[in-house]
């Protein structure tokens, strides 16, 4: 029978799907925000087709990577999802390095390179930037999705549901900052949202090395530190009757975002650390220098005409 669909279920995959959405809308509304404020709307439709291509781009590999997840069982299936997992996390922590070197800086690079290849006459430059910054989003998305439903056995409804509200929301602040309703700071928005992202990559390679465990791939040193099931529990509904409602909520969250593990081995708990502190001090180290040159600025409808 399946699992029906709760808030809880949805909470994660909203919070995913609307970060992720945002930051490919955010992208979009920036370079439409410098073709407006320019007088240059004509080549909205390149910003359009590179934002439509990539939506298609996304679903597609979306569908190729859950068909081949799903082609095996048994042993082959925690050691593929081990593997998987810990390259998903590390393409994550790429991103969120990439993204902590251009984020205080993304508005003035992209609006320098729109401006480039108009200068250059090379417009299908413009359609390949929108695809080649979305498709990146989409793929994340995709990676950081499964990862959410494998971790919480999660039914693809509440999956789909999660990302249809989230990316739903990010449109509508979207168009809310394009229309001059509402302003967002760039560099306060990724570096809040790079926070979470690093947990969630540590913990998403974490689960990776779980299943490689539980695939007698690896040593766990100590296969149950401990278990604190009983007092905060990491699934939502869980198996105790005693344990409160919003207990089992809060711990299935921290498993989700944060990587929280009630009964880890102890190789578990030396790996998790040890890569949150290493790409946390990373990632600030690379924020700062990333910092130094760049005046941060609301993202509005602002005129920027005069810049040309």
């Amino acid at each position: 029978m399946k699992k029906i669909v709760t808030i809880v279920d949805i909470l994660v995959p909203i919070f995913l799907s609307f970060r992720e959405g945002l930051e490919a809308v955010l992208v979009v509304v920036i370079l439409l925000l410098y073709l407006k404020n320019t007088q240059q709307q004509y080549y909205y439709k390149y910003v359009y087709g590179g934002s439509i291509l990539a939506i298609i781009s996304s679903v597609g590999f979306a569908l190729a990577f859950k068909a081949f997840l799903g082609g095996f069982s048994g042993i082959l299936e925690k050691i593929f999802e081990g593997i998987t997992f810990i390259l998903s996390g590390i393409f994550i922590i790429t991103l969120i390095l990439w993204m902590s070197k251009e984020g205080p800086k993304l508005k003035k690079t992209l609006e320098q390179k729109v401006k480039l290849s108009i200068k250059k006459e090379k417009y299908i430059s413009i359609s390949f930037l929108t695809f080649t910054i979305i498709i990146r989003e989409g793929i994340e998305l995709v990676l950081m999705l499964t990862g959410n439903a494998a971790v919480e056995s999660l039914e693809p409804e509440s999956i789909i549901l999660g990302s249809v509200v989230g990316i739903g929301g990010a449109l509508i602040l979207g168009i809310l900052i394009f229309y001059r309703v509402k302003t967002l700071s760039l560099a306060n928005f990724f570096k809040i949202t790079n926070i979470v992202l690093i947990f969630f990559a540590a913990g998403l390679i974490t689960y990776g090395l779980h299943e490689l465990i539980e695939a007698n791939l690896i040593n766990p040193i100590v296969e149950e530190l401990y278990n604190i099931k009983h007092v905060l529990p990491e699934n939502f509904p869980d198996d105790l009757a005693t344990t409160p409602a919003w207990l089992e909520i809060v711990g299935s969250l921290m498993k989700t975002l944060l990587g929280y593990n009630a009964n880890p081995s102890l190789l578990e708990v030396i790996i998790y650390p040890i890569l949150l502190l290493i790409i946390g001090m990373i990632s600030l180290k690379t924020w700062k220098k990333s910092s130094l040159v760049v005046i941060d600025a609301p993202l509005t409808a602002t005129s920027e005409a005069s810049e040309e």
